[in-house]
């Protein structure tokens, strides 16, 4: 009789409690025993370091990330703080965001915080919430975080794999890194103290308020909830479906550049480029395979079609070896990993041109949380399995390391050095029309003496209101409209 996946998982429910103890006493002490707290302070101190160096022009010349002080800086410096805390922008609240630019703007006209430092408190808002993923790896309590190697291979991950730094140290991606404490959460034992129950809830109920990634989540909690028949798992799924539910009911609108969904072969071969060839053979290889994929596509070919069956058999591979080992961490890595790509790259995407999708440096932030996700459930495959699986599960880790050590040095242009913001302020300082120019260099930020108001917002973006500054949505929409739609020569 066939079994479904919830009788596999729920098999492994009950007995994985009574397992846990015998399992983490059968390891043999020494060398790969669990980190003791001064050495997980190490790890988390060496986590830090290896964030900030990704990128330390951006601390050296002080950086807001595009939309970061273009839309929502300028927003705060020019309206009351309710509408800039609670508004909804490109479709959805981004309270991480809304609150740390709106802190900031307040702080810089109250004359606490000088506007040349304006960009380091939203940077060091988003280091500090960068961090939570790793205070949640060396911290929480898992069968697949027992060993030394796997702790420092898991914070490796979060800090170096390829193509993700569009989302580090910026308050406009803070909603990542928070739907990736929500996703490991999911991962993670119930913790037995108090305190720290609820600062997951916490993590738990805010997720979903900064991004709709974190929603994606919500039905894996309740599966897990339905498995596991705990009061405390039941507890958390509450906490994220209601942060979700407050953002789907009261924020939540449709947007004109999302929602172009992808057929199931197209999306495969974007997976493949993005999932597969990119963290494996490194961005060079991939975006020379994706372009052959998508020259193949649009002339009718038949090679892309080796892209979409190469996503479908390593998938259907990692899904299996997840499902065999029912209840344990890796799949609540992997399921929740490929929900966030499908989602984000099927339909969430923002893409200018078609030919985007397969270029692994445009959308960095896209690669972020699936990637992430997904190599965890590799470390997790590692520590569940023996023999072949493992070797197998251990190569793909340290062939995405090394990709991410190749390319840490040298982040994709626009990301690497920008103009700096001192300079600009001084500029500033003598015309307050002078718009601040910031990272990347096409993005300015309009902090004049004019409160000009926003015209309502369009359905249809291929038009802006003259009267419209450039922190309004309809400004915005007119500017990343892909041009392929836009009306007109």
């Amino acid at each position: 009789m066939e079994t479904t996946i919830f009788d596999r998982l729920s098999k492994h429910a009950w007995s994985d409690r009574a397992e846990c103890s015998a399992h983490r006493i059968g390891r043999t002490p020494g060398v790969d025993a669990a980190p003791d707290a001064r050495e997980r302070l190490a790890l988390l101190a060496a986590f830090a370091l290896l964030i900030v160096l990704r990128l330390p022009h951006a601390w050296l010349q002080g950086r807001f990330l595009g939309e970061e002080g273009t839309i929502f800086f300028a927003y705060a410096w020019h309206r009351p703080a309710a509408a800039a805390l609670f508004r909804s922008f490109a479709g959805y609240l981004n309270l991480g965001a809304n609150a740390a630019t709106l802190a900031d703007a307040r702080l810089v006209q109250a004359g606490f915080l000088p506007l040349e430092l304006a960009p380091y408190l939203t940077m060091t808002i988003a280091l500090l919430v960068q961090l939570l993923p790793g205070v949640l790896i060396v911290t929480g309590r898992a069968d697949w975080l027992i060993r030394r190697w796997a702790i420092r291979v898991s914070l490796l991950i979060l800090a170096i794999s390829p193509m993700t730094e569009e989302v580090f140290v910026n308050a406009l991606h803070i909603q990542f890194h928070l739907a990736l404490c929500a996703a490991l959460i999911l991962a993670l034992d119930v913790p037995r103290s108090r305190s720290v129950r609820i600062g997951y809830g916490l993590l738990l109920f805010l997720a979903p308020l900064c991004g709709p990634s974190a929603i994606v989540l919500a039905p894996f909690y309740v599966l897990r909830c339905l498995v596991d028949r705990d009061r405390v798992r039941a507890l958390q799924t509450v906490a994220l479906v209601t942060g979700a539910a407050v953002q789907l009911l009261l924020f939540f609108t449709a947007s004109p550049v999302r929602g172009h969904l992808l057929d199931a072969a197209t999306l495969a071969a974007v997976l493949s480029t993005r999932l597969v060839v990119m963290p494996f053979f490194g961005p060079p290889l991939a975006n020379v395979l994706g372009t052959a994929i998508y020259t193949s596509y649009s002339a009718a070919g038949v090679g892309w079609w080796i892209a979409v069956v190469a996503a479908i058999a390593y998938f259907g591979v990692l899904i299996r070896l997840a499902l065999r080992r029912g209840h344990r961490g890796a799949i609540w890595l992997v399921l929740p990993g490929l929900g966030l790509a499908v989602v984000s790259f099927g339909g969430g995407m923002i893409v200018a041109n078609p030919r985007e999708l397969f270029s692994v440096g445009s959308g960095e932030r896209y690669n972020f949380l699936p990637l992430m996700l997904l190599s965890l459930g590799l470390v997790a495959l590692a520590d569940e399995y023996r023999g072949r699986v493992r070797r197998f599960c251990l190569v793909l880790c340290l062939m995405t390391l090394v990709w991410g050590a190749i390319v840490y040095p040298t982040p994709i242009r626009g990301l690497s050095q920008g103009p700096a913001w001192a300079d600009e302020v001084a500029a500033w300082r003598r015309d307050h029309d002078h718009p601040l120019a910031t990272w990347t260099k096409e993005w300015t930020v309009d902090l004049s003496d004019h409160d000009r108001p926003c015209s309502p917002r369009r359905t249809q973006p291929f038009a802006v209101e003259p009267s419209d500054p450039s922190y309004c949505e309809n400004a915005w929409l007119a500017r990343v409209t892909p041009r392929q739609v836009r009306p007109g020569p």
